[in-house]
């Protein structure tokens, strides 16, 4: 699959904070919070050989007896053996299990891990595998339960799943029900917004939930499915709760408030606040009876949510060694826990997790666990439709992104149609006359009025999704160039938002197969410091 790159600035996508200039500068400003982040290979510290290989022989045990359920790669499995080594070490990437595999930012994660844990085996001598932390502890399913396709008539379509709400439930424990989940309807959608083509049955073959499996294990089959060849290994935490508790237990028990307001403060004095306040935030979280219960300091002890007593440091370590498997991390905690369980060479990640990983210099030294950020790859892929597109109306793909997905909104050609006016006007008219009566009908009866409030709302907000859908259509057929615009906005930034963080691998694999992703695999900079915009052009047909 031919691509061709285009490197722009990060700060296209990300706006000059510290955390960008953490990497981008070299060497790193005196100025930023204590947290590794190296521009070469050779400022990755090597990993200390591990001193109990019965540990270490255990830890490959237990990971490929969960991953060989999935009948992955031999690569996989490979990868996995060499962790028996105590030499070995991990590149870690992580994000909590999306529905379709979740945002094109997952590829990239994966990926770059790949990357890097090649070149950091090559310069330690010593074998490094990259790893997937599949986040299933995690139980924000609203987050996680969509994603937007562009369907045929260039608009943007959210592909969701039906029968969920919020709650506290991890995703490790929400099962995929037809019924329930609608996972017929769900499939019937993305038939009608992709396309039919060679690898459209086999992409949705992959991708697509089952009935009885978890929302977790179906991701990580996905991740398997996608990056198994490159030896790939994916780790949920279910799967080493034990090890994951014992260095929640060493940590939480070392005393931990004093060191993370410190670390909170070293953010400040650079004129940022924490991305995590650990004066309020969950530390680490209990599953009982079905809920996920948040744990929070209150000076040097503990207490979970409307719990009227505490626990110390000392005490709440012996509660999660007496029931291990029962605890996890909260998201503050969670880098240096990972850190002490797992022989973690560096970490890639996004901005916003070095955001908070700078926080944590001064807990690190306090249970000696040093840790590596790796920013990871940012990257927009541009189909030849787009290209053809921005060529149509004559506009770089970068202007793009300085509109924010909003460039020609103000073109000329783009007058509001007369009915459109017409149905707004309506919607607002009938909407004031309903509330016009509302003191009359208060007199009546107060339930009944606030109905009427609502009512008037409703209706407002019915005649202004009609009027927008003629607006659209209105916009396909009238002024130079307004379709084109359209591709080009929902494509490299749709929805306001960059196309990573909206849109997701599956469609680009219906479109074009899984090979641009082999092929961009050899163009990443183990240490990236720009942004990566990818033309996949469209192979000839033979």
């Amino acid at each position: 699959m031919p691509l061709t790159i285009r490197h722009l600035p990060a700060d296209l996508l990300h706006p000059a904070t510290w955390a960008l200039r953490a990497f981008a500068e070299r060497p790193r400003p005196s100025n930023m919070p204590d947290v590794i982040v190296p521009a070469r290979v050779e400022d990755v510290p090597q990993p200390t050989p591990a001193r109990d290989t019965d540990d270490r022989k255990d830890l490959a045990q237990t990971l490929e007896k969960a991953l060989s359920l999935h009948e992955p790669h031999v690569a996989v499995l490979e990868s996995i053996r060499k962790l028996k080594n105590p030499t070995a070490s991990i590149v870690m990437v992580g994000q909590q299990p999306g529905l379709l595999g979740g945002p094109l930012f997952n590829v990239y994660k994966a990926l770059h891990a790949v990357r890097l844990a090649s070149e950091l085996e090559k310069s330690f001598g010593t074998p490094v595998v990259p790893a997937f932390w599949n986040h299933a502890d995690d139980h924000d399913i609203a987050e996680v339960h969509h994603l937007w396709v562009q369907n045929p008539s260039l608009d943007l379509r959210k592909v969701g799943l039906a029968g969920v709400s919020s709650g506290r439930t991890p995703l490790s424990r929400i099962l995929f029900e037809p019924d329930k989940h609608h996972l017929d309807a769900l499939e019937q959608v993305l038939r009608q917004s992709l396309p039919e083509g060679e690898w459209r049955e086999r992409t949705f073959e992959l991708f697509l939930p089952r009935a009885g499996e978890s929302f977790s294990n179906a991701f990580t089959r996905i991740l398997l499915g996608l990056y198994g060849h490159l030896g790939l290994i994916v780790v949920e935490p279910e799967w080493i709760r034990s090890r994951l508790s014992q260095s929640l237990a060493q940590v939480v028990g070392q005393g931990i408030a004093k060191p993370l307001e410190a670390g909170a403060q070293n953010v400040r004095n650079i004129g940022r606040e924490p991305a995590i306040d650990p004066a309020t935030a969950a530390l680490a979280f209990r599953f009982v009876d079905d809920k996920r219960l948040a744990l929070r300091s209150h000076g040097e002890e503990f207490r979970f949510d409307g719990e009227a007593g505490s626990r110390t440091a000392s005490e709440l370590a012996a509660e999660i060694v007496q029931a291990p498997e029962e605890w996890s991390a909260g998201a503050l905690l969670r880098p240096i826990v990972q850190d002490m369980a797992l022989p973690i060479a560096a970490y890639v990640g996004g901005l916003g997790e070095l955001n908070y990983y700078a926080q944590l210099g001064e807990l690190r030294r306090l249970v000696d666990a040093p840790g590596v950020f790796v920013p990871r790859l940012s990257a927009t892929l541009v189909e030849d439709g787009v290209r053809l597109s921005l060529e149509k109306i004559g506009v770089d793909a970068r202007e793009v992104f300085e509109a924010r997905g909003n460039l020609g909104e103000d073109e000329e050609g783009g007058e509001t149609a007369p009915v459109v006016l017409s149905l707004r006007n309506l919607g607002q008219r009938m909407s004031g006359e309903m509330g016009g009566l509302h003191q009359e009908l208060a007199k009546l009866d107060r339930g009944l009025a606030q109905q009427l409030k609502k009512s008037a709302g409703q209706v407002r907000g019915l005649v202004e999704k009609l009027a927008t859908k003629a607006e659209r259509v209105h916009a396909n057929t009238q002024g130079r160039g307004r379709r084109h615009f359209r591709r080009v906005n929902n494509a490299i930034y749709p929805r306001g938002e960059p196309q990573e963080r909206v849109r997701g691998a599956l469609e680009f694999i219906v479109r074009h197969g899984s090979g641009w992703m082999d092929e961009l695999l050899h163009e990443i900079d183990p240490f990236p410091t720009e942004h990566l915009l990818i033309q996949i052009e469209q192979e000839p047909s033979s």
